[in-house]
């Protein structure tokens, strides 16, 4: 039978030195999720301030009102058939092999061709 007494030491040290590198790859994987929450958060207030500005001058250059704005947003969620205030993303077919595209993503994952843009959001 092996004395746990032994070996108690030398097993306690390994998973002590193993916890704290694990500890310390989580911590620098928090602070890494950290800094992309804080960089979101703050491009998400510059492209409101942006939107707000463009609704701003559209409603000085034409005669389009809130009620307007709204009823397009509205038009616009329910193009992919459900009212969530998303603007969902059709799905896309390859041009060169017809194999269905990742929105996330410019080229095909299987054939490597450019995703082809059909609206300047395609291209954001």
């Amino acid at each position: 039978m092996i004395n746990p007494l032994l070996f108690g030491a030398a097993a306690g040290a390994g998973v002590s030195a193993s916890s704290a590198a694990e500890s310390a790859r989580a911590s620098s994987a928090a602070g890494g999720a950290k800094r992309d929450v804080a960089h979101l958060e703050d491009r998400l207030e510059r492209l409101s301030l942006v939107c707000m500005a463009m609704w701003s001058l559209i409603q000085d250059k034409t005669k389009l009102t809130e009620d307007d704005l709204m009823e397009r947003v509205k038009m616009i969620d329910l193009m992919d058939g459900v009212e969530d205030g998303k603007a969902t993303r059709n799905v896309q077919k390859c041009h060169a092999c017809n194999r269905t595209m990742s929105a996330r993503h410019r080229k095909c994952l299987y054939c490597g061709a450019e995703k082809l843009a059909q609206s300047a959001f395609d291209t954001i």
